[in-house]
Formats: structure tokens, sequence, C-alpha cells
């Protein structure tokens, strides 16, 4: 089973939106537990960063089964749930990750294509 990655972010809270916000954080991390609990997902991490002047407030990293951490994106209640984050914060963006063995497929292919030029 080929380990993936994803990486849900946020920015900054809209303004008058604070309670709403930790509802729906709440909401998000109830939905995680509830993935890992059905084993669609190995594990998540929520990670909220301290103020540093970029538009990234915190994120989770889910990690599972690669074709099954790549489907969470396009089903119903995965994307219900980051309109519901984008409703409450900015900057909110979903991305692919790389972790363990998968960074070392990464730099595999990262090898590869750098030889690719090289030749060229």
């Amino acid at each position: 089973m080929a380990k993936g990655s994803l990486l849900v972010g946020w920015g900054e809270i809209i303004p008058g939106r604070e309670k709403t916000a930790k509802a729906t954080l709440n909401n998000a991390m109830q939905y995680c537990v509830r993935l890992q609990l059905e084993g669609k997902i190995e594990s998540f991490e929520v990670v909220l960063l301290e103020p540093h002047g970029s538009d990234l407030s915190g994120f989770v990293l889910i990690t599972g089964d690669k074709e099954t951490v790549a489907k969470l994106r396009v089903e119903d209640e995965f994307v219900s749930m980051m309109v519901a984050v984008q409703l409450v914060h900015r900057n909110v963006k979903v991305v692919g990750a790389y972790t363990g063995g998968a960074l070392h497929a990464l730099f595999g292919m990262w090898d590869e294509q750098e030889e690719k030029l090289l030749l060229g």
C-alpha cells in the first residue's frame, strides 16, 4: 500500500466569523476522526501556527493509502467541509503532499527528470 498525504491549509479567520470558525474546525476534526475509525485514512495531525506574517494560519495533514487519500478530494462530504472552511477562513488550500517513503519516490522521479534534462 503506497502512502499518500493531503495538506488542508487555511489562513486568517474572516472577521466576525470567529465562533463559526471554531465550530467548523471542531466539525472537521470529528470528520477526520470518523475517517480514521472507518479505516479510510491512517492518521491526521492538526497544526496551528504562531503569527508569522504568512497567509497560512494552520493546516491538517491527512495520511493514508495514496489512492484513498486522493479520492477524498472529490467526495461530496469532503468538498462540503471545504466549502464550510472557505466561508470562515481566507486562503483555503488543499494540496497533495509527500512524506516518508513517498518522499523517496519523489526524489527518484526528480533524479530521473534531471538526468533527462542533462541528456536532452
